[in-house]
């Protein structure tokens, strides 16, 4: 039979979606792996130098203490919102979406300015209210720190508007550049303050860098003629241009708010759990936000303007099929960090100050973390196709399943457990989030929950085998071993049962059946 007359069109169109996705895919993920190449340095230096005592505590304290607030604005407004918005614009209306990049850029520059002179001035007393487990002194450097830093907080806000400038242009250098060039910064102050025995030096590497790649995302802009050459933002786009902009923030600020809040909660009974309890869970979490960083948040960033232009049976289609590869790559992954957890971490960390305590209490935290691994990458991915979808309503509902989870198991089990209750509550919400998502977008019917039930079924006997072989063997050979079976395991599921073989046939393929 011939092809339809409005085959050969689709082709094509199919086609060139599949690569607008995969090309910016495979060169933000290049850059996450030269990142994480700087990030295991940084965090080798700072195990090193630091272990889990209070100096390296007092640093990631003061980094989430200035961070949360500032992500109220990038995560959810630049990026949640600006991005799917200025991406059709510039389709139909470029000068609404140049008014659009100006007015936010003088909004947020003035709010980053308002924010950081406010930490600034309060820093002693936000810590205080924060870390109540903290010691004086730790308190104190916690403080010291977290002005340094707060300094850095309007050129990070210019970055990330820059940043979300050029991925709604389909240009993603911008946050393909940044992670790479901060944890080198913080890598190079840490090494610094290390030598010279000025803990505090650390907080710069934070600032400077971020100095730095304000100009330099200016400069790359400009040369490649994506900033506006002229000026707007006029009185009558005004009401426009926030009202359009109204409607799909207003659920995103309270997932914001949320969001941070739960963060900021946790470090709050990390602190209460004991000295260390901070440092030895971002340990742990750099671990399991390896495989995540590589590959979820470039795939999110990327669907943030991919999915804007899809009707909902397309959209549902892609995510259905992106999820289930989610899977087949992570559940493994979840598992395979679940048994050998303590010997990645004693491999990277284990020297210096990072003792046998510091290793116990990362353990610790990476057991709880990696039961949910899975879900809470497949989760993100599934927001960002919301967000870009516009149905915020629905990840906020998932959102307070998440926090509302998390806070739960934290709150009942942390005084039990200790720090193995933060990450089983963060499993706990990724978990409630997952399953709000699919259930919205129907996907429990599709291929990915297909593969899930053959994923699950298979993940009994890879623990019990793998569960056997720790007695063979331990150490660098033992983790060696692990690899190997896990390898060999999964790709014979892979390779052996349809409803995966059949997955991957439907990614190659390039159009949803």
């Amino acid at each position: 039979m011939p092809p339809a007359p409005d085959e050969p069109r689709r082709a094509p169109v199919a086609r060139g979606r599949e690569a607008a996705v995969r090309r910016p895919l495979l060169l933000m993920s290049a850059g996450g792996a030269v990142s994480k190449v700087f990030a295991a340095g940084r965090e080798i230096a700072m195990a090193h130098a630091f272990g889990t005592g209070p100096v390296s505590d007092a640093y990631r304290a003061s980094l989430s203490a200035t961070l949360s607030p500032v992500h109220m604005l990038t995560t959810q407004v630049i990026q949640t919102c600006f991005i799917p918005l200025c991406a059709r614009d510039l389709e139909t209306q470029p000068r609404r979406a140049w008014a659009l990049f100006q007015g936010l850029t003088i909004l947020f520059l003035g709010l980053g300015l308002l924010l950081a002179t406010a930490l600034l001035l309060f820093a002693g007393p936000f810590v205080a209210l924060l870390l109540p487990g903290f010691d004086p002194a730790s308190r104190e450097l916690t403080a010291a720190m977290l002005r340094v830093m707060a300094l850095g907080i309007p050129a990070y806000i210019f970055t990330a508007q820059l940043g979300a400038l050029g991925a709604a242009h389909r240009d993603f250098a911008i946050p393909t550049v940044r992670p790479a060039a901060l944890n080198l910064g913080m890598l190079g102050a840490i090494l610094i303050a290390a030598l010279a025995g000025r803990p505090l030096w650390a907080a710069y590497g934070f600032t400077g860098t971020y100095g730095l790649l304000a100009l330099w995302a200016l400069f790359w802009l400009r040369r490649r003629g994506r900033l506006p050459r002229a000026w707007c933002l006029e009185r009558p786009l005004l009401g426009a241009l926030a009202n359009s902009l109204w409607r799909p923030l207003r659920p995103l600020l309270l997932v914001t708010a949320l969001g941070e809040a739960n963060l900021l909660l946790e470090r709050t009974i990390a602190s209460l759990v004991g000295g260390g309890t901070v440092a030895a869970i971002d340990y742990a979490r750099f671990v399991t936000e390896t495989a995540h960083s590589l590959l979820i948040l470039p795939l999110g960033l990327i669907s943030l303007s991919a999915f804007a232009a899809l009707d909902a049976r397309r959209s549902a289609a892609l995510a259905d099929r992106l999820s289930g590869l989610i899977l087949i790559l992570f559940l493994p992954l979840s598992a395979f960090l679940l048994l050998n957890g303590r010997e990645i971490l004693a491999l990277l960390f284990l020297r210096g100050h990072f003792d046998a305590g510091s290793l116990a209490a990362s353990s610790r935290a990476l057991l709880g973390l990696s039961a949910g691994l899975w879900a809470f990458s497949a989760a993100h991915f599934l927001r960002r196709v919301l967000n870009a979808r516009m149905e915020n309503g629905v990840v906020l509902r998932g959102e307070i399943a998440a926090v509302a989870a998390n806070l739960t198991v934290n709150l009942l089990l942390y005084r039990q457990l200790g720090i193995l209750a933060l990450g089983l509550g963060f499993s706990a919400g990724a978990l409630a989030a997952l399953a709000l998502y699919v259930r919205h977008l129907g996907l429990w019917r599709g291929a990915a929950a297909r593969a899930a039930r053959v994923l699950f079924l298979a993940l009994l006997p890879y623990l019990l085998g793998a569960w056997a072989l720790r007695a063979q063997a331990d150490g660098l050979g033992g983790l060696a071993l692990q690899a190997l079976l896990a390898l060999l395991y999964w790709g014979a599921c892979l390779l052996g049962t349809p409803p995966l073989r059949a997955l991957l046939r439907d990614r190659a393929a390039g159009e949803p059946r």
